[in-house]
């Protein structure tokens, strides 16, 4: 082998990684897992749980389903992303595009092999959930209003693969669900903030680019509201444990966010909006861990 090759291999892994967004996939398969645990669980042990076979096939069905769906988006987005996200843009095009649809085909027989080793039903749901994602990137992608509401959907769409196979239907699975579905909403749209330029060029219509940063913005700014209003309604809740705490602090932070969305006018602005978001996102799935935590009973834990 010549000594350029494990350096192009390198650097072929590495645009793959970023094709499938690979930080985005830990994440998923974090927050599944934890979901399992600690909101789905009604008492089962939890090495219990982590050995369930069917459990770890859908989630690895759900993370091989989510890495063609970034693939397939990427694939319909690379010139706006070639404006937006230069040097990952540059890094990703080491990858061919002939071998992006390869992978993206392979990922969902994959993951439809591996949701059928759960069950047929499962193997029907990541089929449906498969189709939902590309009609998402070949068709939805540029309607205004109707994609940000069908991105929400289709990133929280693995979680109901949880929800049927536990068949848990609590109400604060729920209300969880809509805190996570409004974050992640809120999310989109400034996202789309930070995008408005390209997505103008390429004829995106988000709701930037039809109405303006300042009416975006008041959309958003009752969203947040609303989603901190339910985050308070989650800290009352006894059923969230400790991780009550989060929800509390979940609600004073997107409070405070208030007036930076408002007045900020930079996409730089925008993007560290978004990057707070995207770690109290994170912060909630490890906090998870809280919800049911109690020292008396500290043996379900092995």
């Amino acid at each position: 082998m010549r000594k350029s090759e494990p350096r192009r291999l390198f650097v072929r892994l590495l645009a793959l990684f970023t094709v499938v967004r690979g930080y985005n996939l830990v994440m998923l398969a974090l927050a599944q897992y934890m979901a399992s645990l600690f909101i789905f669980n009604e008492g089962k042990n939890h090495l219990q749980i982590l050995l369930d076979i069917k459990l770890n096939f859908i989630i690895l069905a759900s993370l091989l389903s989510v890495a063609a769906g970034y693939i397939i988006n990427n694939f319909y987005d690379l010139e706006k992303d070639a404006i937006q996200r230069p040097l990952r843009n540059y890094i990703e095009r080491f990858v061919s595009q002939k071998f992006k649809l390869n992978t993206y085909l392979l990922l969902n027989l994959a993951g439809l092999a591996v949701a059928w080793l759960a069950s047929w039903r499962v193997m029907l749901f990541f089929l449906f959930y498969q189709f939902l994602v590309w009609f998402y990137s070949h068709k939805i992608n540029k309607m205004v209003w109707l994609n940000n509401f069908y991105s929400v959907m289709i990133s929280i769409f693995p979680f109901f693969a949880l929800f049927l196979y536990y068949e848990n239907y609590s109400d604060i699975i729920f209300f969880h669900a809509a805190f996570l579905f409004l974050l992640l909403l809120v999310m989109d749209i400034i996202k789309d903030l930070t995008t408005s330029t390209a997505d103008a060029i390429y004829n995106y219509k988000t709701i930037p680019v039809i109405y303006g940063e300042t009416k975006t913005k008041k959309v958003l700014i009752p969203l947040i509201l609303l989603t901190a209003a339910l985050s308070l309604y989650m800290w009352d809740n006894s059923a969230t444990g400790y991780m009550r705490y989060f929800f509390l602090f979940a609600a004073v932070l997107l409070i405070l966010l208030i007036v930076p969305v408002w007045k900020s006018r930079t996409k730089t602005a925008y993007k560290i909006i978004y990057l707070i978001f995207k770690i109290l996102i994170g912060i909630g799935i490890f906090n998870m861990v809280f919800i049911d935590l109690n020292p008396l009973d500290l043996q379900r834990i092995i």
